[in-house]
């Protein structure tokens, strides 16, 4: 597998969890366990439209430098998306011990682009 497919599984991967950002504050916001409270309920959707479009912009950036030709750059890319992908499993972890953590469906995307990063960037050295 090469690098610029690495790098485009994460950015599909990252669109996803945008989507599931997105749908999850601004449709279906009876799933979140503030529900009744409608000033936690705003605040997470100011927080989640940061988020969501952060998830997105990520998107773009590893779409966009799968296309390029140079090996570096991809090396880089891929480094910084696995290391992304390892403070998301972190932070995911911690929420899920001590808080309510996010849904499977989150760990299992971000595992898929962070284990696609690592590849990229290991892949990009030869």
């Amino acid at each position: 597998m090469k690098a610029s497919t690495c790098l485009k599984i994460s950015s599909v991967c990252h669109f996803l969890l945008s989507i599931f950002v997105l749908i999850t504050i601004w449709l279906t916001p009876e799933v979140l366990p503030y529900y009744q409270n409608q000033e936690a309920i705003e605040a997470a959707r100011a927080w989640g439209d940061v988020n969501g479009l952060l998830f997105l912009s990520l998107a773009l950036i590893w779409f966009l430098s799968s296309n390029l030709e140079d090996l570096k750059p991809k090396k880089v890319i891929g480094m910084s998306n696995f290391i992304i992908a390892l403070i998301l499993l972190s932070l995911g972890i911690f929420h899920h011990l001590v808080l309510s953590g996010p849904p499977p469906p989150v760990f299992i995307l971000v595992t898929i682009s962070g284990g696609m990063g690592f590849y990229a960037w290991r892949k990009s050295t030869t």
